[in-house]
């Protein structure tokens, strides 16, 4: 198992993922285009996400007094700004349909945070109860089978026609498998070394993506894993090959993947709805090119703005503990 140690290429990738975040979410809120033709382009940005979290989630450690700690921190880090900013939004926004069941069906906009507590929250407790299982067959067989749990679920909740329940549990079968392959990377080596490594891999990682973004209205469910873990491999390696930690780019990267939470939580709030003036002029014929330039023209002063507003927080450490549930030394 490898010590612990910072991964730059991993806050490169998360400040690349968020940048397309919001891209997808001016495409989506403020051109009122779904799906928008680059939405097709960038769809694994969120599943990197996961993948990031499986990894750096994983670790061997053996007594319940520290898997409760690791529980407790998940909640409060998550957790907090869940469900403020959930509520300041609905504020902001003046919704007329706010009840209990955003919070419990994973909160609309802020969707993420609550499934990545789920997530991450079951891969402790898992961890905790197959730890001693020495079989590496079985290990990895014990991780997949929740998957088909899931699975399972998700066609029950369609057959009783609980909507809610069916999305909550859709977006745990989908971002499950891309932070399990995040954590099996983290604990196997030669498993990582396989995906991100291996030239043959990389090249069908490439084609996989590439398909998948031109067969992207079949829906497939094979062909969208392979070709969103296919994104994911051609990242990294993109990363690791051409954005050094040490160039200009990179540090930019770096400090706005260090933001990105603070990005993700407070962008929402900046995101103009000009749908009636630029919409029905992005929706035309060959839009891809246009759809995303215009949308990187304007995620650009909203991930500025979203990071000064994260700043200013980070000031006050009370300020910052009360939004996001950390205490920093200042």
């Amino acid at each position: 198992m490898r010590g612990r140690q910072y991964i730059y290429h991993f806050d490169v990738m998360k400040g690349i993922a968020i940048i397309l975040v919001v891209m997808g979410h001016v495409m989506l809120f403020s051109f009122d285009i779904n799906p928008s033709e680059p939405s097709k382009f960038i769809y694994f940005n969120m599943p990197l996400f996961f993948y990031i979290s499986g990894y750096l989630a994983y670790k061997n450690f053996y007594t319940l007094h520290e898997l409760g700690k690791r529980i407790l921190q998940r909640g409060i880090v998550l957790l907090f700004p869940y469900l403020i900013f959930l509520c300041l939004y609905e504020i902001f926004s003046k919704g007329t349909d706010w009840n209990l069941s955003i919070i419990y069906c994973g909160g609309q906009r802020y969707w993420f945070l609550y499934d990545l507590f789920i997530i991450s929250t079951f891969f402790l407790v898992y961890e905790y109860l197959i730890k001693r299982v020495r079989s590496n067959f079985a290990y990895v067989t014990l991780w997949i089978l929740p998957y088909f749990f899931l699975i399972a679920a998700k066609t029950g909740a369609a057959k009783i026609g609980g909507a809610d329940s069916q999305a909550v549990i859709a977006g745990f079968v989908n971002y499950y498998r891309y932070f399990l392959i995040g954590y099996l990377c983290k604990k196997y080596v030669r498993f990582n070394d396989l995906l991100f490594d291996n030239k043959l891999i990389g090249a069908f990682a490439f084609f996989a993506y590439i398909l998948n973004w031109y067969f992207f209205e079949f829906h497939n469910i094979a062909l969208i894993f392979l070709g969103t873990l296919g994104g994911i491999i051609v990242v990294q390696s993109f990363v690791k090959n051409y954005i050094p930690a040490e160039g200009a780019v990179g540090k930019l990267l770096i400090y706005i993947g260090k933001c990105s939470l603070g990005i993700y939580v407070i962008h929402y709030f900046f995101i103009p709805d000009i749908s009636g003036v630029i919409g029905n002029f992005l929706d035309c014929g060959n839009p891809f090119i246009w759809q995303l330039t215009f949308a990187m023209i304007i995620a650009v002063p909203i991930v500025a703005a979203s990071i000064f507003v994260y700043k200013l927080m980070e000031m006050n450490k009370w300020l910052y503990f009360i939004f996001f549930g950390k205490k920093i030394d200042k």
